[in-house]
């Protein structure tokens, strides 16, 4: 079998298991447990586990081990404003007829992935690959904390639609209003997110 598609795969399941709360911030993931969970050698085990330590998603220890990363008030705070700020430098160069093309995805069955899916378009809209790679990456990081967003702040639904019509509008000053208040928001909610994070350890 190619070693490729495998570790691809791994690499993959491996991040939304960690992304969809499989393992808490502040575990350890064993390389021989997630082998039997994923059906995977080791081998693409800890190749997944150093890629995803290089995208933030995971912890490498000086001893070799690996962790789910730790997550604070000020850090998540920080990740929010992270996103919002990717937003905002990729409005300096976004392409106009890929803004108006942007609308919520539909096969999207959670407001985590919804959100995710539409920040990534925005920030892809830019003339400049590396927004929207960035926007890639911190989806990725966040979408632990985005799981809980609903049952704190309740319908999200409205914020992503009011975000996506001002891309389709085409009016960027409205745009940065509008992400400016919705990552606002949730930097403001961040104690209660984390708790909601760790509430059931």
């Amino acid at each position: 079998m190619n070693a490729g598609p495998t570790s691809e795969r791994v690499q993959q399941s491996l991040r939304r298991l960690i992304m969809e709360r499989g393992y808490r911030p502040g575990s350890r993931l064993d390389p021989a447990e997630l082998s039997a969970i994923l059906a995977s050698s080791t081998t693409p085990i800890r190749e997944a586990l150093s890629h995803l330590a290089g995208e933030g998603l995971v912890e490498a220890r000086s001893g070799g081990g690996f962790l789910v990363p730790l997550i604070d008030e000020p850090g998540l705070k920080d990740l929010y404003a992270w996103s919002g700020d990717i937003i905002q430098l990729a409005l300096r160069n976004v392409r106009s007829s890929l803004l108006r093309s942007i609308e919520l995805d539909p096969d999207s069955s959670s407001g985590a992935d919804r959100a995710a899916h539409l920040l990534h378009r925005i920030a892809s809209a830019s003339s400049n690959r590396e927004h929207g790679e960035a926007m890639e990456r911190t989806n990725a990081r966040l979408h632990v904390a985005r799981i809980g967003e609903e049952d704190i702040l309740g319908d999200t639904g409205e914020e992503l639609q009011a975000l996506a019509h001002s891309a389709r509008a085409g009016d960027i000053g409205l745009l940065r209003r509008t992400s400016s208040t919705y990552h606002l928001r949730r930097q403001r909610a961040a104690a209660k997110l984390l708790r909601g994070i760790y509430r059931d350890e």
